[in-house]
C-alpha cells in the first residue's frame, strides 16, 4: 500500500543533509489508506462539533478518538503534536498518528495523519513513540510497530520542512527483541529519546523476566551510528521498587537544569523521579519521587522550545459518549521546573492567558458553612480563575464550578489542611498543612484542570453538568475561613484550523 525509499537512496538522503520530497514518498492526499482515514474523520467533524460540553481550548484532534502524545518536537518556529487517533471511531482501535502544529501552543493547524499501519507489512498498530533532532537536523520519528508478531521500534524521516509528509525507513525495525540479548522483555514499547554528551539515546518500557518476577523496568539504548538505524541495548535503567506494577509504558528520561527526571505511566497515574543519570553504567538513581498528576492524565511526552523551557504534554481522559464523535483531548502544555527540595512543578504556558476576556475581580469575604454563590459576574462554562484563601478555624476550602440553580456541582477544586491535600473530585494530591492557599483553576466545558500554589499540584479532570449549570462558588468547610482574593477571567476558543487537513 505504501511505497518505500530504497536503502541506497536513504542513504544518499541521510549523507547529504537533506531530504527533498520526492514521489519516493508516501503522499497522504495519494495514499488510499491514509485517504480513507481522513474521509472517515472528516465526516465525524460535524457531530463532534455539536456536542456542548466538547473542550474548546484543550487541543484535540478534528473527531474521534485519541489518546497519548507522540513525537513532540519544536521545529523551525513550530510546535509540533503528534498523538494517538483512531479515526475510524469514538473509541480506541486502529492506532494511526494524527499530527498539528502551533506557533504559541494555544492555536493550532490540523495536520494530514502522519503515519498509518503498513497493513502489507503486517503492521496493524502504529503504537506511541517519540523524536529526536539527526544528524542532518532534521527531525525522525521513533514508534512501536504492533502486528500479530513481536514488537517492534520503527523509525520514520519527514520529505519536507513543514514535517506534513512522513516516510518509514526500508530497513525498519531498528530496534527488536533480539537486541535484548537473554534478557527476557514483555510489553515492551514507547520509544523516547533524547541527546547527551553529542551521544543519542533511547528508552522503552516493559516488564522484564516476568517468570522470575522481575517486574515494571525502563530499558535503555544508545545509537550506534549518526542515521539513528542501528542500537546497541545498555541495559536496565531503572527498574520499579514495586513488584506489583507490571508494566511501565511511555517512560520519558530527560535533563531539567543540571538534574535528570524519569517519568513513568505504569497503568495507573503518571509519576516521576528526580536524581542523577550515570551513562557510563547505563543507570538512574532517584532522589525524589512523587505523582505527577493523579486525575484524569496519562502517557507523558517532553519538548524542548526556544526560550529553553521544557514542556510536558498529557493525554487528558474524558468520560464522553462514543456517539458524539469525539472522546479525549490534550491536558494544557505545562512548563516544568524543579523546587528548591527537588519536586517537581508544573504550571500551565503562560500563553493562554492570550485567551483572556476582561478580568473580572471580587472583593474579600468571610466564608463559613454556606457556599457563596459569585453570581453573574464569575459565571460560565470556559474561565480562568485565580484564588487565594486563608484557612481560620476551617479545615478545607474550595471552588465548586458549574453549579445548578439545585445546588449541585459539576465538579469540587478543594483544598483540605487536616489532610494536607489538594483535590479535584475523587483525585488528590499532598501540598502539605498550611493556613494559605492559592489555586489557579482552568474550566473548559466538560473538563477542568487545576494548580496548586505555583504549580505544586497539578490535577485534571472530566466534569458532566447540564448546559444551562454555569455556576461558581466558593466555601469553607468544618469553620471560618477568609477568601483573601479572587480574579476570574472568561477565555474565548482556541483557534484549531483545518485549512491543512485534507485529503
Amino acid at each position: 500500500m505504501t511505497p518505500h525509499l530504497s536503502r541506497r537512496r536513504f542513504a544518499r538522503i541521510c549523507a547529504a543533509g537533506t531530504i527533498a520530497r520526492a514521489a519516493a514518498f508516501a503522499d497522504p492526499q495519494t495514499n488510499p489508506g491514509v485517504k480513507q482515514a481522513m474521509e472517515s474523520v472528516t465526516a465525524a467533524i460535524p457531530l463532534a462539533g455539536r456536542d456542548p460540553n466538547r473542550p474548546v481550548y484543550h487541543f484535540h484532534p478534528p473527531a474521534n478518538w485519541n489518546n497519548d502524545p507522540n513525537g513532540t518536537i519544536f521545529y523551525k518556529g513550530w510546535h509540533h503534536l503528534f498523538y494517538q487517533l483512531n479515526p475510524y471511531g469514538a473509541v480506541w482501535g486502529h492506532m494511526h498518528w494524527g499530527h498539528a502544529r502551533s506557533r504559541d501552543l494555544v492555536n493550532w493547524e490540523h495536520l494530514p495523519i502522519a503515519l498509518w499501519p503498513s497493513l502489507e507489512k503486517g503492521e496493524e498498530h502504529v503504537f506511541s513513540g517519540g523524536a529526536i533532532t539527526a544528524a542532518d537536523g532534521r527531525p525522525r520519528l521513533f514508534y512501536t510497530s504492533i502486528g500479530k508478531r513481536d514488537p517492534e521500534q520503527w523509525m520514520a524521516l519527514p520529505a519536507d520542512d513543514d514535517l506534513i509528509v512522513w516516510e518509514k525507513y526500508p530497513g525498519n525495525p531498528v530496534v527488536t527483541r533480539k537486541n535484548h540479548g537473554s534478557l527476557q522483555v514483555d510489553e515492551w514499547r514507547d520509544p523516547f529519546l533524547f541527546r547527551e554528551a553529542g551521544r543519542a539515546y533511547m528508552v522503552c518500557g516493559g516488564n522484564i523476566n516476568a517468570k522470575a518476577g522481575g517486574g515494571a523496568a525502563v530499558e535503555l539504548y544508545e545509537a550506534a551510528n549518526d542515521s539513528l538505524t542501528a542500537w546497541r541495548h545498555r541495559g536496565v535503567v531503572f527498574q520499579y521498587r514495586d513488584r506489583a506494577v507490571w508494566n511501565i509504558e511511555c517512560p520519558n528520561l530527560f535533563k531539567l537544569g543540571s538534574q535528570w527526571v524519569l517519568v513513568i505511566s505504569p497503568e495507573s497515574p503518571c509519576q516521576y523521579f528526580v536524581g542523577s543519570l550515570d551513562l557510563v553504567r547505563g543507570k538512574f538513581t532517584p532522589d525524589t519521587h512523587g505523582v505527577l498528576d493523579p486525575g484524569q492524565s496519562y502517557a507523558s511526552n517532553i519538548s524542548y522550545d526556544d526560550r529553553g523551557r521544557t514542556l510536558l504534554w498529557l493525554w487528558g481522559r474524558t468520560e464522553s459518549d462514543p456517539a458524539k464523535g469525539w472522546q479525549c483531548c490534550m491536558t494544557m502544555p505545562r512548563v516544568l521546573t524543579i523546587d528548591e527540595d527537588g519536586f517537581l512543578r508544573q504550571n500551565p504556558a503562560p500563553e493562554f492567558e492570550t485567551l483572556r476576556g476582561d478580568a473580572r475581580t471580587m472583593p474579600a469575604a468571610a466564608l463559613e458553612a454556606k457556599p457563596l454563590p459569585l453570581g453573574a459576574a464569575v459565571s460560565g462554562d470556559c474561565l480562568e480563575m485565580e484564588a487565594a484563601f486563608t484557612l481560620e478555624q476551617a479545615s478545607a476550602v474550595g471552588i465548586r464550578v458549574r453549579s445548578s440553580a439545585a445546588g449541585n456541582a459539576g465538579a469540587e477544586i478543594v483544598y483540605d489542611s487536616a489532610k494536607g491535600l489538594f483535590s479535584v473530585g475523587a483525585a488528590s494530591a499532598p501540598v502539605g498543612r498550611r493556613r494559605q492557599v492559592r489555586m489557579r483553576v482552568f474550566l473548559d466545558k466538560g473538563v477542568v484542570e487545576a494548580f496548586a500554589n505555583d504549580g505544586m499540584a497539578a490535577i485534571f479532570a472530566p466534569l458532566h453538568a447540564a448546559a444551562a449549570d454555569l455556576g461558581v462558588e466558593v466555601f469553607a468547610r468544618g469553620g471560618q475561613a477568609r477568601l483573601d482574593s479572587l480574579r476570574a477571567w472568561p477565555l474565548k476558543p482556541a483557534r484549531m484550523s483545518l485549512d491543512r487537513f485534507h485529503v
